[in-house]
Order: C-alpha cells, then sequence, then structure tokens
C-alpha cells in the first residue's frame, strides 16, 4: 500500500494538475465557442479529445520536469502550484525504462485519441505538445531559456489549443482572428510572474530567460503595456459579430488580467512575488466548469 502511495504520488507531480487546469481552459473555450455555432457535438469526440489533452499535457509536464532537474534542485517551492524540489527526477525516483515508457506511451495515447476525436482536433493537440513540450523544454530547443520565446511560446501554445478543441466541433470552419490575439496577449500576460518569479533558480544554473536577462521589476511592468493593448483588442472585439462565450471571456478575463497585474505589482517584495497560485488557477477552474456544463449539455 505504501509503496502504491509514492507511485501515486510522483505521477501526480508530474501531472502538475494546477497547471494543467490552466491549459484545458482555452481547449473548452473553443470548443464552446464552436458548439455555440454548429449547436451540438459528439460526447465521443469530448472524451477522445480530452483523453488527448491529458496524455499530451502529462508528456509536456514530464519533460519539463526531466530537462529541468538543475534548477529544480534549487527551489524553494515558494509560490508554486506544487513542490517542484521533490520532483522525481530530482529525487532519483525515475530510472531511464520508466522514463521511456512514460514517454512513449503519453505521447502515443495524444495521438491516438486526438486522431479519434478527429483528425482537425488530432493536428492541433499534438502541434500545442510540439510547442509547449518539446519546442519548450527538449535540450535541443529550450525556447524555455530564451528571453521572449520563453513567454511567446506559451502564448502560443494557449493559442493552439483553442483552436484544437474548436476544430474538435467545427472541423471545417476557424475562429476568428482577433478573439486569438486577444488569447494571446491574455496568456503573455498571466505567464509573466511565473518567469519572474524563477529569476534567483534560474539565474543560479545559468538560464537566459526573460526574467534574467530583463530583471524580474522590468519583466512584471511589461505587464501594464500588455494590458492597455489587451483592452484595445477586447474593445475591437465586442464590436464584431462574434458568439456570446468569446465576449463572456472578454468580458470577464480583460478586469481579471488588470487585476492580476495590479496584483503582481503590490505583492512584488524582491526577489519574489509573494502570491498564492490558487488567485489565479481558481477563478480559470470556475469558468471553465461553466464552458464544460455547456457543452456537454449540448452532446446529449
Amino acid at each position: 500500500m505504501e509503496t502504491l502511495r509514492r507511485y501515486m504520488s510522483k505521477y501526480f507531480i508530474l501531472f502538475r494538475v494546477k497547471t494543467l487546469m490552466i491549459y484545458l481552459f482555452p481547449v473548452v473555450l473553443g470548443m464552446a465557442v464552436a458548439v455555440q455555432r454548429a449547436g451540438s457535438v459528439s460526447w465521443r469526440k469530448i472524451l477522445f479529445a480530452y483523453l488527448s489533452f491529458f496524455a499530451g499535457s502529462f508528456f509536456s509536464s514530464t519533460l519539463n520536469f526531466y530537462a529541468d532537474v538543475e534548477a529544480d534542485r534549487l527551489h524553494n517551492d515558494l509560490y508554486k502550484d506544487q513542490p517542484i524540489s521533490i520532483q522525481p527526477f530530482v529525487t532519483g525516483e525515475m530510472g531511464k525504462l520508466e522514463t521511456w515508457l512514460i514517454f512513449t506511451l503519453t505521447g502515443l495515447a495524444c495521438v491516438g485519441f486526438g486522431l479519434l476525436a478527429g483528425y482537425g482536433f488530432a493536428i492541433y493537440m499534438i502541434a500545442s505538445v510540439a510547442i509547449l513540450g518539446i519546442l519548450y523544454s527538449h535540450p535541443w530547443f529550450r525556447f524555455k531559456e530564451k528571453p521572449i520565446l520563453d513567454i511567446v511560446t506559451n502564448a502560443v501554445g494557449a493559442v493552439v489549443l483553442l483552436i484544437a478543441g474548436y476544430k474538435l466541433v467545427s472541423p471545417g470552419t476557424w475562429p476568428e482572428a482577433m478573439p486569438l490575439l486577444f488569447g494571446f496577449i491574455f496568456s503573455s500576460t498571466l505567464y509573466i510572474p511565473s518567469v519572474a518569479n524563477d529569476v534567483p533558480f534560474d539565474q543560479a544554473v545559468g538560464f537566459r530567460t526573460s526574467g534574467v536577462v530583463f530583471g524580474a521589476k522590468r519583466l512584471l511592468n511589461a505587464m501594464i503595456p500588455l494590458c492597455v493593448l489587451l483592452t484595445i483588442v477586447a474593445v475591437i472585439n465586442f464590436v464584431l459579430p462574434i458568439g456570446w462565450p468569446f465576449k463572456l471571456f472578454f468580458a470577464l478575463g480583460l478586469p481579471g488580467a488588470i487585476i492580476f497585474t495590479v496584483g503582481m505589482h503590490l505583492l512584488f517584495v524582491p526577489p519574489h512575488i509573494r502570491f498564492n497560485t490558487g488567485l489565479l488557477v481558481y477563478p480559470i477552474i470556475g469558468l471553465f466548469l461553466f464552458y464544460f456544463v455547456y457543452t456537454l449539455n449540448k452532446a446529449f
């Protein structure tokens, strides 16, 4: 029983549930927008889509932990979604065979379930894993260590996930460009504090992230013009004839981003932003549940 609990604890850390929920939100938002236009969707497609996402997320998160051992070993675990200094690659609990099995099984599951959900969904789901997992974390690319690219990669990945959710329901059409631009800026704004908070640990192991190159304070200051730009894009989107699922997201996301930006500046006590990640995660989970129930209701 104790051995089973240790295994479950190890995989729970790798799964990184709170972070997973943040990236799952654009998928269900895309579904909700497409369902509002199409009128219905198969519950089987939704099931396979979620299974594909969970597998892809597990792959990406495991790869990130696998490649970040040096920095994670130095982390103090403060202001993170979960302790990462005891992640299984740091503690040595993950052997080579087990690691390769995880990568192989989750990679195949992501592709297989994605194809069962639909060809259009599979393309963008796999692309999101390539962006958020391989390009971001793999030692061959390590966009995570490159200034600007670390933020841009995450924002692009979120937009691709939204398109994947949309294509699940409506593979023959596309979401409008302006809502995608809003999503890109919104994701960039929300991701900046995470990069800023990791500066001491990234700097200690020689990473050249946006936080290390520009400094945590300057990086946080960049959230202000992003919020101004987000406001302009939101106003334009409200004028456009787009569905209410998008407009609800703009109506809640814009003030949320502004409040979040103000909060990050108020809570920044160098070298850290002293905030509970739940302040970001739980509102997103609440909005996710609303869109999830709406989409599921259209599937039956």
